[in-house]
């Protein structure tokens, strides 16, 4: 009982501060905070800010609470660029949005937001996270008047190659039944697929036009998802050549693959940034895939995707 009335006093006790003596531990003209953001990976990226006392110390304890105000998106478009993209909420959390400022300090303890997911993220954009101070010791911030501090975040290349109107054709070596060359190359990786046929042994390719010439540094290739793993049939080597007309084709190497994971991917990076309209990725040598009675030499390819 005694422990209990002693908090109640503590809390009766705080100083009660006015609004808008507690904002960001930024310069009073910084209302921009910009970083690059790499999005062709994804990663744990975690960003501290902190709160501080427009004047004197805290003579006792306060809570500071920070958090998002998507509505101000609009303010920022008005002021910086009407292309400026909000956040997806998708890709931050805040994993300690409360933090305190301790009696006797000027500054609160970090607050810390967490990003991730950035693959999805547009290239070359401008994204945007309006943050504010929302409430301290619990008392909610007039959202009119709190200060508003804009986390801006300018992405780069992203991962893969953007094929956003064009459309990428292909052409294979050979095909079984319906599962022909365009679908290593539709939007629907690792579950449709081409397959080469089953009355051919390999060798055998699948060639992509692009529709025109891009800049890549390497490729994914994706086993399909489809084919079920204890069947085999996984590539396990395979030759990589390019092309500027689709008739001369130049050796860009041969990699040993392994798609017997997680993902069912195998990253091929290639010796250099290479520019083409065509590539050709030809299977050399696979497991055994076996369907009942019968095994086959036979070539899967469930997407070909070209890494910046």
């Amino acid at each position: 009982m005694v422990l209990l009335a002693a908090c109640k006093k503590d809390a009766a006790d705080r100083e009660t501060l006015a609004e808008g003596r507690v904002t960001f531990d930024l310069p009073a003209t910084t209302e921009v905070v910009a970083r690059s953001l790499d999005i062709k990976n994804i990663t744990l990226l975690s960003m501290e800010m902190k709160a501080a006392m427009q004047s004197g110390t805290s003579s006792g304890d306060h809570y500071v609470t920070f958090a998002t105000d998507t509505t101000k998106i609009v303010d920022y478009r008005a002021k910086y660029g009407s292309s400026a993209l909000l956040l997806p909420t998708s890709t931050y959390l805040y994993y300690k949005p409360t933090v305190a400022i301790s009696a006797g300090s000027t500054t609160s303890e970090p607050a810390v937001l967490n990003l991730s997911y950035q693959t999805a993220l547009r290239a070359h954009s401008t994204y945007v996270l309006p943050l504010v101070i929302a409430a301290v010791d619990g008392q909610v911030q007039d959202p009119k008047t709190r200060r508003v501090v804009y986390y801006v975040f300018n992405t780069g290349d992203a991962l893969y190659v953007d094929h956003t109107g064009y459309t990428l054709t292909a052409t294979a070596s050979s095909t079984s039944g319906t599962n022909v060359a365009g679908r290593a190359v539709d939007a629907a990786t690792g579950t449709t697929y081409w397959a080469s046929a089953t009355t051919a042994t390999l060798p055998q390719w699948v060639s992509i036009n692009f529709g025109r010439d891009v800049t890549f540094s390497g490729l994914d290739y994706f086993f399909p998802t489809a084919v079920t793993p204890t069947l085999g049939g996984y590539t396990t080597s395979a030759k990589v050549e390019t092309s500027s007309n689709g008739t001369t084709w130049t050796d860009k190497g041969t990699y040993t693959v392994d798609v017997n994971n997680a993902a069912k991917k195998q990253t091929i990076d290639l010796p250099s940034v290479t520019t083409a309209r065509y590539l050709r990725f030809t299977i050399l040598t696979s497991t055994p895939y076996v369907s009942g009675a019968n095994t086959y030499s036979i070539g899967f390819v469930g997407g070909i995707v070209l890494r910046n």
